[in-house]
């Protein structure tokens, strides 16, 4: 399974960047993300650190459904309350939709007392980015286009 909730599948064909440019746009629009939420974002390190869409060391790299594949997951998150986690996925929404970007939602479930959201948009060569919110925090999830090992 993937961060977008999906069967690893590689894409039909592989992206022809590098592992660096792959990376660089990965920090990209999790830093797009970053810009236009505001707060502080913390990234899954041990122990957690603030992120910093320039520092290129220390992110994931797997395998994206192929053998010798490599594609880049950048994870940050937002451990705080949220007052409307509604209004935070709209806001992302709009700003997805405004870049030219299809977006598709998982959640809220009925049942669910955080209100937990999911925001995911598809990108070329098995690339996506996610956004999530709750009342007890936000995610961004950003995953790089897949590319054969070098």
């Amino acid at each position: 399974m993937n961060d977008f909730g999906g069967a690893i599948v590689p894409p039909a064909e592989f992206s022809t960047k590098t592992d660096v440019q792959t990376l660089d746009e990965a920090l990209a629009h999790a830093d797009d993300l970053v810009r236009l939420l505001g707060g502080e974002w913390l990234n899954a390190g041990v122990p957690p650190g603030v992120f910093d869409p320039t520092d290129r060391s220390g992110w994931s790299s797997g395998p994206c459904g192929a053998h010798n594949t490599n594609q880049y997951a950048i994870f940050l998150q937002q451990v705080a309350p949220v007052a409307d986690p509604t209004a935070k996925i709209e806001q992302v929404r709009e700003h997805w939709k405004r870049l030219g970007y299809q977006v598709r939602q998982i959640g809220p479930a009925e049942t669910s007392k955080t209100m937990f959201t999911e925001i995911v948009v598809d990108l070329p060569f098995g690339a996506g980015l996610s956004f999530n919110a709750s009342t007890t925090g936000m995610g961004i999830t950003t995953e790089g286009e897949c590319v054969i090992k070098q």
